[in-house]
């Protein structure tokens, strides 16, 4: 036997969009306040058609019947009708409970005594609550961007999770999400693996993000398309699957229970395990179990502690703030690294000399090696730190290292180039004369990586290869040898160089400690000003013999190949001054007289719409 409830004002839609689909069976009609005056056998299919807060009502008075439910869907029922997940569609859902011939049991979850269908929000959980609306790429983007707003406002409170009676957790969030099952939340959707419904637990979501870049990066990441980012849950969220939970904190706890606001002091949270009888046919994303499954607990990611404390006392800070025990460990390496010893006189002073023999000899992999040896780059990184905490004793520190490790190397350089009775511009050192913005990129890249090393303790080991990548010593050592020859043009260009790499180590090593939580922005704010300025300092030439390069590239690539006549250009040089040297090799047929290579000088000179002076080798192809 079917029996509809439903109430008074809404007769006019029972007889004409229900009545009609129940002919073929037996029903009887009865108004929802009579409900008390029949009794109810396991046969029976009791339909409703009421809004959420009444259906809530008789929900609540009736699990544990033995009896069948029907929900149909009405234009007051939101939140039931997600959280069971009744289609919209009335005549499908009539049609699916009429022609089930097997039923299924729910989980009903309960905070406070309360009936909850879809979810139980506790502090700033922002719109990760399925509402069903705004489903498309734009209307996501909208959420967004709605919430990017809210950022700046966002603290943290303490809670305690009991359960069963055993204080789980002390910990802080900026909000909590509970749900009976994945589908209720979005943030669920994405944190939840497995869609067991009916399981005897629920899903309590602790959102506590140290830092506000988390939350914008999980943002953004919600609005692309599944494919394109991990369906892994966040670090910054905990999961909870457990049968019951009691929640407490400092003060009155305030949320929300389907979109319904209350206050108590603190929350009770079970889950009733398949205490409701469904007719309707069960969805996929639903598995019945016969058993309760087992509670886990995955909440090792979330502040404890003086983590915790510092998060309760001030508003969420932009970047990320590194714990004690971060800085401890980190600090200790760095304030070793800055201090001016024996043993780091020694190293930079045979690295120098390696270096100086392998640019003499004109060997890469000699000089590669000395890059290893030399030990300038951990003072450096120590002097970045300083810079960005203000911190004037690791500051004074450092900078007396790279001084007098700087003199050292510039010294022995020089010597070195006294005693060897050469003057030879190898190309190993001609490639360090004319530094240029790509060596501040190359350097830009190092002092990142230098830093990110010294932070994480396990990836130390590329320290050799930053070093490498930076490569100080060998532009230091041929300033050295530019000194020794006493050729400007050598020291200036070569120190230039040098010069680029400290700036560019300095500053964007600062700036990675900072975006590591290793210095507050206020403090750090003073000191890449400084940086900055040096930076700047140095990009003014690095620009100007950028721009050089790029017109020597460009004259080379006008030339090269280049056919004037039966004459072809080829492996075409070029060197800057105030009238550039052009160096080609010119393949004829035979012998050129004097007046042919001055017509191809002019033609040349056309060409490229410059003066320029010219050296030619002559080739003949027979």
């Amino acid at each position: 036997m079917y029996y509809l409830l439903y109430q008074n004002d809404d007769l006019d839609n029972v007889e004409s969009d229900i009545l009609p689909l129940l002919k073929n069976v037996n029903y009887e009609k009865m108004l929802y306040e009579e409900k008390a005056k029949l009794n109810f056998s396991e046969n029976d299919v009791i339909l409703t058609y009421l809004s959420d807060d009444v259906l809530q009502e008789f929900l609540s008075e009736v699990t544990n019947g033995k009896w069948q439910l029907g929900v149909l869907p009405h234009p007051k029922m939101n939140y039931i009708a997600l959280g069971l997940g009744i289609p919209g569609n009335l005549e499908e859902v009539v049609s699916e409970i009429i022609e089930s011939e097997t039923t299924h049991q729910v989980d009903l979850m309960y905070c406070n005594d309360k009936l909850v269908f879809q979810s139980v929000n506790v502090g700033e959980v922002f719109e990760l609550v399925d509402d069903g609306k705004r489903k498309g790429f734009f209307g996501q983007l909208f959420r967004f961007l709605k919430q990017i707003r809210k950022l700046r406002d966002i603290k943290h409170r303490p809670f305690t999770i009991f359960i069963d009676d055993d204080k789980i957790i002390e910990t802080s969030a900026m909000g909590l999400i509970a749900v009976e099952h994945s589908n209720s939340s979005l943030l669920a959707k994405k944190s939840v693996k497995t869609n067991i419904s009916n399981d005897g637990l629920l899903h309590l979501l602790i959102l506590s993000p140290q830092y506000i870049w988390q939350l914008v990066w999980y943002f953004l990441k919600s609005v692309l398309p599944d494919f394109l980012v991990s369906k892994n849950r966040p670090a910054f969220i905990g999961l909870m699957k457990i049968p019951s939970a009691v929640i407490k904190s400092t003060s009155k706890i305030e949320y929300t229970i389907d979109g319904e606001k209350y206050e108590a002091d603190e929350l009770k949270f079970r889950v009733d395990f398949q205490c409701l009888t469904m007719a309707h046919p069960m969805r996929t994303e639903e598995v019945e179990t016969e058993n309760p499954q087992k509670k886990s607990l995955l909440i090792s990611n979330l502040p404890k502690g003086e983590k915790r404390n510092e998060l309760i006392k001030r508003r969420l800070p932009w970047l990320r703030r590194a714990t004690y025990e971060e800085f401890k460990e980190l600090f200790v390496v760095l304030k070793e690294n800055a201090k001016l010893t024996n043993a780091y006189l020694v190293m930079m002073v045979l690295s120098t000399l390696i270096t100086a023999f392998g640019l003499y000899a004109d060997s890469a992999p000699v000089i590669i090696g000395a890059m290893i040896l030399a030990p300038l780059i951990s003072p450096i990184v120590s002097f970045s730190m300083g810079l960005i905490r203000y911190d004037v004793v690791l500051l004074k520190t450092s900078f007396k290292t790279i001084i007098f490790g700087t003199l050292a190397s510039l010294i022995f350089a020089a010597f070195v180039s006294l005693i060897i009775p050469l003057k030879i511009v190898t190309s190993e050192i001609d490639a360090r004369l004319t530094p240029s913005l790509l060596d501040l990129g190359i350097a830009v890249a190092s002092g990142i990586a230098a830093a990110f090393a010294h932070a994480k303790e396990g990836i130390a080991k590329s320290l050799a290869g930053v070093a490498i990548a930076v490569a100080l010593v060998p532009p230091l050592v041929v300033s050295g040898i530019g000194i020794g020859w006493l050729d400007w043009n050598v020291f200036s260009g070569a120190f230039l160089l040098y010069l680029t790499n400290l700036a560019g180590i300095i500053m964007f090593g600062g700036l990675t400690f900072l975006i590591l939580g290793f210095a507050p922005f206020k403090t750090a704010k003073r000191g890449l000003i400084y940086s900055l300025l040096i930076v700047l300092a140095v990009c003014v030439p690095l620009t100007f013999s950028f721009y050089r390069i790029k017109q020597e590239a460009e004259i080379t690539r006008a030339l090269e190949g280049t056919q004037f006549d039966e004459i072809t250009l080829k492996d075409v040089r070029v060197r800057y001054g105030d009238i550039p040297t052009v160096s080609l090799k010119i393949i004829a047929p035979k012998t050129l007289p004097d007046v042919k290579l001055e017509e191809i000088k002019t033609q040349i000179e056309e060409k490229i719409n410059q003066k320029i002076n010219i050296e030619i080798i002559t080739a003949i192809q027979f």
